[in-house]
Formats: structure tokens, sequence, C-alpha cells
């Protein structure tokens, strides 16, 4: 009796491990990171990485220089194609910092249309709710103006300033204190004990 001649079998990847699905979950990566404002732990999880290891996912793909170029020349693209400046950003920051509430009324008291509005002040908003009330022989319209909070504009200029880099600076060393020989006298007596 001859024993039966196993055919053979095509090697299994497992799914999602194979070079193109691993090449395909990087340019997810590399989308979501640039989508989502830089977080490299939900861009891991968008991109299909498992959510107990996005976090350490996110941080090794942000390490790989490849990624770091296809970030670099994706959020370049992006820009470009947008025609988003550094000149935009800025003064949307100011837009919102230098927003006035008094700018959306008019003489007598009552709320302005949007069309009304000075493009600094429509800018500055963050939402606009046109609502209808009564019946409609005699509609009651209510517009709701919301604008955008002023921290998050003011900790983003104070970033593009290089404000919180200042105030670091100023944060004192207490070896600075000291004088060059005691110095020297601390790192001979570390040295010697080591």
């Amino acid at each position: 009796m001859t024993a039966k001649a196993k055919k053979p079998t095509a090697k299994k990847s497992k799914q999602g491990n194979s070079q193109d699905a691993a090449k395909a979950r990087k340019a997810n990566f590399v989308e979501a990171y640039i989508a989502n404002g830089g977080n490299a732990t939900e861009a891991a999880k968008t991109a299909g990485y498992s959510a107990k290891t996005a976090y350490s996912q996110g941080g090794r793909l942000l390490k790989n220089v490849e990624i770091q170029r296809s970030i670099a020349d994706r959020s370049k693209s992006v820009a470009k194609k947008y025609e988003l400046t550094t000149d935009l950003v800025v003064k949307s920051i100011v837009q919102e910092l230098t927003f006035d509430p008094a700018k959306l009324y008019a003489a007598g008291g009552q709320l302005k249309d949007i069309t009304e509005l000075d493009e600094d002040t429509r800018m500055a908003l963050a939402s606009v709710e046109f609502e209808q009330l009564g019946s409609q022989d005699a509609p009651v319209f209510v517009r709701k103006y919301k604008w955008a909070q002023r921290q998050g504009a003011r900790e983003q200029a104070m970033k593009h300033l290089g404000m919180f880099e200042k105030d670091n600076e100023q944060k004192v060393n207490p070896l600075d204190a000291l004088p060059r020989e005691m110095l020297v006298a601390i790192v001979d007596r570390l040295s010697a004990k080591n």
C-alpha cells in the first residue's frame, strides 16, 4: 500500500499582514494623522491597528523616516491645494482674538443679518442658527450666533509668538548660582564615588 502524496498547499498569509495590507495601513495612517490634527494613536486606530497597540504603533510609525517624509509631502500638498498659508492661519487666530460681539448688532439693538457683518466678524463665528417660530401668518425668526472661544486662539497665538519658550527660559536652574569651583568639586566627588 502506498502512501498518498500530500498536495502542496500555498502558504497563507494572515489577513492584514501582507505587504500590500501593511503598505495600505501606513498610507491610511498618514491620511488619518493629517486629518485628525496629529494624534498618532487615533490615526493608528483609524488605519486598522489594534486599539490595544495603537499607542505604541502610532509612536513607532512616527519614527519611520518613510512615514515622516509621507506626512511632510502630503501636508505640503494639502496646504498648497487649499492655499493654506501661515498668514491665513495667523489671520484666523487674530480674528478670533479680536472678535467684538457688539459688531453683531445694529445701532437699534437688533441682531444684524449675516450679510451685514464684516469679514473678520463672520470668520470669528463658530456657528449660525436660524429658526422660525410662530404661525405661517405671523412668523418669528430667531437667529443665534455662536463665536469661537478665545482661550484656544490665545494659546495658539502664544505658541506662534514663542511665548511658552520664553516662559520656559525664565525658569532658573538652581546650579546656576553656584561658583564654578564648587561645581567642579561636586563633579569630582561624585566621580570618585563611582
